[in-house]
């Protein structure tokens, strides 16, 4: 028998059909939420409710593509958040209205140096009646602010009190460009080095107690008011300049915790604050509470190489644990390395003497750190432990398009349950592989993403949040969450902002966002607990799942079925 053309036509366009709805198929099993059992059931009244916000979500964000498509407007996830922000009013469409209402399950990675929102740290500047705050006008330090005591003489037309700057012609627009990055940092050569002046402009600031309580304060308010219940804060090891002379309690090596006091005072004075102040219809956090976990922090730009630096790093690392292993031990959930990856100390430097060191060991007989941690080392028989048994590692890696940068290779080795950013795993396969074998465990298979768009994207990583590697990570089975990293910086408080973007730049939908609240939910029910993730039973997953649906995700649906028959 002899084909002809329309044969073969008609035969190639069945087999590619087959092909294609084969294909299609098979990259919808590979979603990271698809792992959760009974997340994405959507039976019932849940599955009923979800299909009708979907419909509404695809929506409001066709209405961009179209406006996109015809010429109209440049297409968002292209446009710098910043500008976007500033100009194209993304504070007023349905889709950021949807979200700000969202329970967001967690925030699992923001720096407690750059918390608060420029709006919240401005007003908190304008209305700060403590110690006298001076600020740098003019040179290489402008923008910087320190308490200045009264035998230190100013610099005439560069340093002046804060209360008289804000006489200054434009002072506020000036003072909001020294602490963020945005379009007046557009032309810098090296985005980092402008991100960088910006810790050192305000990092004096935390040395007034009442400044760091009242800055925290503010942030978890804000946290609050995003729908965030639950919050872990990467933290320095900061010290409080005071002019008592007494003795602080639990000092290790002069290094006192009493900031993580102040940040549960803080804590604890937002949710009262916002118990008092919320109206009716406003969110009624579901635990009654905000949670808080610390995450302390040494910086990366210390060289494991150099004596003095190394014993910086042990001392930090080791204080850290014997916080922990003190009153703190509920509070402390890990440690990490921080700042920019590119030009920092790789993990690797850090294995043999920090990392896999033995626990309070390794300092000179006789020294202060040996008498600091020689008892706690026999009282807690830690005889041949390395400091990574004692604390969990959740590093900061794979913040870079460096293919020498293999700092994930490290995280995904040393860090249990989370590592801070991560998005570079697309391009280890190595490291890739446990994840992609093991899609079916009711657990995270190796280290959570901590995913902070609007940073890697103002940090030029990824121009176009479309192309953000994520969202291919997130197809292939690893499981992520969304963060907001630097929000005083960036213009991102809460987490609203970062799912906008993420679901503008994804073809995830509603179950993409479902599945990112609902992973972050978990290491907040964890907290909860007091049960390690590892150590889950069948029936503590099915608590945790039940807990998150009847008192986070149901609600929300229901919420919104209200809001969009009232907007009709």
């Amino acid at each position: 028998m002899i084909l002809q053309n329309e044969d073969y036509r008609e035969r190639g366009t069945a087999i590619a059909m087959d092909h294609n709805i084969r294909m299609t198929k098979e990259d919808r099993k590979g979603w990271f939420y698809k792992k959760w059992p009974g997340l994405t059931s959507g039976t019932g009244r849940e599955g009923e409710l979800e299909k009708r916000l979907e419909s509404r979500l695809k929506s409001a964000k066709d209405l961009y593509r179209g406006a996109y498509e015809r010429g109209v407007i440049p297409y968002p996830t292209t446009v710098p958040f910043a500008a976007y922000k500033e100009e194209m009013g993304a504070e007023e469409d349905t889709l950021m209205d949807v979200l700000r209402r969202m329970p967001k399950g967690g925030l699992l990675h923001v720096h407690s140096a750059a918390a608060l929102s420029v709006e919240g740290l401005i007003d908190l500047l304008r209305e700060w009646k403590g110690c006298p705050i001076y600020i740098t006008t003019a040179g290489d330090n402008e923008g910087k602010m320190n308490y200045l005591s009264d035998n230190q003489a100013l610099i005439p037309g560069r340093e002046m009190l804060l209360d008289d700057f804000w006489n200054i012609l434009n002072a506020e627009r000036r003072l909001r460009n020294w602490l963020t990055v945005g379009r007046h940092t557009d032309n810098a050569e090296y985005i980092w080095d402008e991100f960088n002046k910006i810790f050192v402009r305000t990092s004096a600031l935390f040395a007034d107690m009442g400044f760091y309580f009242e800055y925290h304060r503010r942030f978890f308010l804000e946290c609050l008011r995003d729908r965030i219940d639950y919050v872990e804060l990467r933290c320095g090891f900061q010290d409080f300049v005071s002019q008592e002379n007494e003795v602080k309690k639990n000092v290790i090596l002069d290094q006192s915790p009493e900031f993580l006091d102040v940040l549960e005072r803080a804590k604890d004075a937002a949710m009262q604050e916002y118990r008092e102040t919320r109206e009716e219809g406003d969110w009624n956090p579901p635990y009654g509470e905000i949670g808080l976990g610390v995450i302390l922090c040494a910086r990366r730009d210390l060289d494991p190489d150099d004596l003095l630096h190394r014993l910086k790093l042990m001392r930090k690392m080791d204080t850290a644990i014997a916080w922990k292993l003190g009153q703190y031990s509920k509070l402390i959930k890990g440690f990490d390395f921080v700042s920019e990856e590119d030009r920092g100390k790789t993990s690797y430097s850090y294995y043999k003497d920090i990392i896999y060191g033995e626990v309070f060991d390794g300092y000179e007989e006789g020294s202060p750190e040996e008498a600091a941690f020689k008892p706690l080392k026999l009282q807690h028989k830690l005889i041949g432990v390395s400091r990574v048994e004692m604390i969990e590692l959740m590093l900061h890696a794979g913040e870079s398009l460096w293919m020498e940068q293999e700092n994930i290779i490290d995280a995904k080795i040393a860090s249990k349950s989370r590592m801070g950013h991560g998005f570079q795993m697309l391009e280890f396969p190595a490291a890739l592989m446990d994840y992609l074998y093991s899609r079916c465990v009711d657990s995270p298979s190796g280290p959570v993403l901590e995913v902070c768009p609007i940073s890697n994207q103002m940090l030029r990583y990824f121009p176009d949040i479309r192309n953000h590697y994520a969202l291919m990570l997130m197809k292939m089975g690893v499981p992520c969450v969304l963060s907001n990293d630097d929000p005083q910086i960036l213009g991102n408080p809460g987490l609203s902002y970062d799912f906008w973007e993420m679901y503008m730049a994804s073809d995830g939908g509603l179950m993409m966002v479902k599945g990112l609240v609902f992973t972050a939910f978990v290491f907040q029910y964890q907290d909860r607990v007091g049960i390690a993730l590892s150590e889950w039973e069948d029936g503590i997953y099915a608590d945790c799942l039940q807990d998150f649906k009847d008192k986070y995700w149901m609600p929300f649906l229901e919420e919104m079925n209200g809001y969009f028959e009232d907007e009709a």
